[in-house]
């Protein structure tokens, strides 16, 4: 059924930009200890874990928009069936 598949992809997306969400917070969250372990940013070494922190949020960010457009999406074909189908 349409709106059950429809329901279910929705469901899906949400899941992801939740998931996006929480991999973002937590990437968030080591790139802030690092900044909050050393108090003088010249001091501040760039550590692989902190290189890989702030690159890992660029596909993140790509994720979580790829949902949200994929719900929008979505939300748009049904519109267009309810059109036509009324």
């Amino acid at each position: 059924m349409q709106v059950n598949n429809n329901t279910t992809a929705i469901t899906n997306n949400l899941h992801g930009m939740l998931q996006a969400q929480t991999q973002m917070n937590d990437l968030a969250q080591t790139v802030a200890d690092v900044s909050n372990s050393v108090g003088d940013p010249q001091n501040q070494e760039v550590t692989q874990d902190l290189v890989d922190a702030i690159t890992q949020q660029i596909p993140t960010q790509i994720a979580y928009e790829a949902n949200a457009q994929s719900i929008k999406v979505e939300n748009a074909v049904q519109d267009v069936l309810l059109n036509i189908k009324a």
